[in-house]
């Protein structure tokens, strides 16, 4: 686990692929959705995924992306984080309502940062012992330096679920077994958590 978080850390996307691989193997929590909405019988208090997460590790590209401004090689959008703005990108889980609220956080250069923090309101509801579905709700931006008042405190929705089941249907999906978005845990113990999502995006996090 020390190896995982090491090579985390250092972003070696090979090397944490195979020690993930080799975790998930020795998972300790049988039951990683264990009270997720009460989900097997369980509450919230005995929910291994209940409470605040931070982002250690991904290779999926996007989950940082609106930080990322700074344009490289002649790239037309930017693909870095701007020198001197810090990056924190985390989840609150609320077990008891299934209630994530992903985020991400910047601190640091007022004049480079984009926005102060972006926040992701979403649905997560077991299917299995170890597959969660996920809705997108809502989102809410905030950023004290937007040029309009409305700007500075910006929600907005996305579709409704139904929504998404229907396109995972058109896509010939059961979307009670692989809706739209999902993830599957891998491993998950009182301090680490590494998940995989339905399009094979590896997560690694760490309790916050």
């Amino acid at each position: 686990k020390k190896k995982l978080i090491q090579a985390a850390n250092d972003k070696d996307e090979n090397l944490v692929i195979s020690l993930v691989e080799e975790l998930s193997e020795l998972n300790p929590t049988p039951v990683p959705t264990l009270g997720l909405m009460g989900y097997a019988d369980g509450t919230s208090a005995d929910a291994p995924l209940n409470g605040p997460w931070k982002l250690l590790f991904t290779n999926a590209k996007d989950a940082e992306a609106p930080a990322r401004t700074e344009k490289n090689n002649g790239e037309k959008f930017g693909d870095e984080v701007a020198q001197g703005v810090e990056v924190k990108t985390g989840q609150r889980i609320d077990a008891s309502t299934g209630t994530c609220v992903n985020y991400i956080q910047l601190a640091g250069d007022a004049d480079k940062r984009p926005f102060d923090q972006l926040e992701i309101t979403i649905q997560m509801t077991p299917l299995t012992d170890k597959r969660v579905r996920l809705d997108f709700r809502k989102g809410r931006a905030l950023n004290d330096k937007a040029p309009l008042e409305f700007l500075k405190d910006f929600t907005f929705n996305f579709p409704p679920p139904s929504f998404n089941d229907f396109v995972a249907r058109l896509r010939g999906m059961d979307p009670s077994v692989e809706p739209q978005a999902y993830f599957d845990i891998l491993y998950i113990d009182e301090q680490i958590r590494a998940h995989r999502t339905g399009e094979g995006k590896l997560f690694v996090q760490t309790r916050d």
